[in-house]
């Protein structure tokens, strides 16, 4: 079945999101504090971010961005003929997300970077294709940014990391393969990329979780891989994620970035927002972040 694909205008960029899946049958359990109850009274928070019933959807996804002659693959999903351990849903998956790339004109060949948010299995699971029986880069001519103490954590600190079994098998599967072909650039946690792409450290979720700040020219905007889950989080900064490697930060690192985007023309989102995924960050009468959908879709 073809993947959904959508595509944007925001200022000089063309921005693509390839929908992967749908993932929001997770969010109950890695958002035990999101309850429909809770999620009611979030008064802005409407359809298609929530359901009629008030449950939460999701999405895994990438987005591309083409700006100034770079071509950037932000996140790069769970992927096909994976292994995640533990979860039968997203193992050995068959999608057409190559035939989606095709279909948006992107040519993976011309790719010129790869920007992983963090190393979680669904952010770098396109990252490698297999074929022969091998895994190889998906995009055979980029550069793979990975925050390097992101990849020291996964590979030297993170025994006791619940994480722990199920990104043994992604690293070998899709992070190991783009080392040994020598494609990785690894990254400080705030770098300039150049052409208008500058590296944020937004840690918490992981322990060198990055988000990506574009400038567009006469707009900007904030790809802030999973420093949220969902739009509610930022109603309730303080709703952390079970699997967040730290909670206290990660909810620290939300309200220190909603606090530097209320009442600015900047756009944000997330990789697991469904579309449409951007918004403007202001505060309501109670000072709580309301998140204000700004759709820059082309049909």
């Amino acid at each position: 079945m073809p993947l959904q694909i959508i595509k944007s205008k925001i200022g000089n960029a063309e921005v693509f999101q390839i929908v992967e899946c749908e993932i929001g049958f997770t969010l109950p359990s890695l958002l035990p504090d999101a309850t429909q109850e809770k999620i009611k009274e979030i008064e802005w928070l409407k359809a298609p971010h929530i359901n009629e019933d008030y449950s939460m959807n999701a999405v895994s996804q990438s987005f591309i961005v083409k700006l100034n002659n770079r071509l950037l693959v932000l996140d790069t999903c769970i992927g096909n003929d994976k292994i995640v351990e533990g979860a039968e849903d997203f193992t050995n998956m068959k999608l057409e997300y190559l035939e989606a790339l095709e279909t948006a004109g992107i040519d993976r060949t011309q790719v010129t970077d790869v920007f992983c948010s963090h190393l979680h299995f669904d952010h770098v699971g396109w990252n490698t294709y297999k074929q022969g029986g091998k895994w190889l880069p998906t995009f055979p001519n980029a550069k793979y940014h990975f925050a390097k103490g992101e990849y020291d954590y996964w590979k030297n600190e993170s025994d006791n990391d619940p994480m722990k079994p199920i990104e043994d098998t992604s690293f070998k599967e899709s992070v190991d393969p783009i080392v040994e072909a020598g494609l990785v650039n690894f990254i400080d946690v705030n770098t300039d990329l150049g052409d208008g792409f500058q590296v944020i450290s937004t840690p918490g979720h992981t322990k060198s979780h990055v988000s990506l700040l574009v400038d567009a020219g006469k707009e900007k905007f904030i790809l802030g891989g999973d420093m949220s889950h969902h739009q509610c989080q930022l109603a309730n900064p303080d709703w952390a994620q079970t699997m967040d490697y730290d909670q206290k930060q990660s909810s620290e690192t939300r309200r220190k970035v909603l606090t530097e985007l209320n009442g600015t023309s900047t756009l944000f989102t997330c990789t697991h927002y469904t579309s449409p995924s951007f918004g403007k960050i202001t505060k309501d009468a109670n000072g709580k972040f309301v998140f204000n959908v700004v759709s820059k879709e082309i049909k």
